[in-house]
């Protein structure tokens, strides 16, 4: 996944909208981050 920063650049939207959809993607359980590597797509979501 691209971090916070790149999708506020790509995107051209505010650095905390970027954190709230990662977040939320995460809490959906469609991502996961491993610390110190970043976030990833996960193989199996939990939906």
């Amino acid at each position: 996944m691209p971090s916070v920063l790149q999708l506020a650049e790509e995107f051209q939207i505010a650095t905390m909208t970027a954190y709230k959809v990662l977040r939320a993607l995460r809490e959906e359980g469609l991502t996961y981050t491993e610390p110190g590597l970043g976030s990833f797509v996960a193989k199996n979501p939990k939906h």
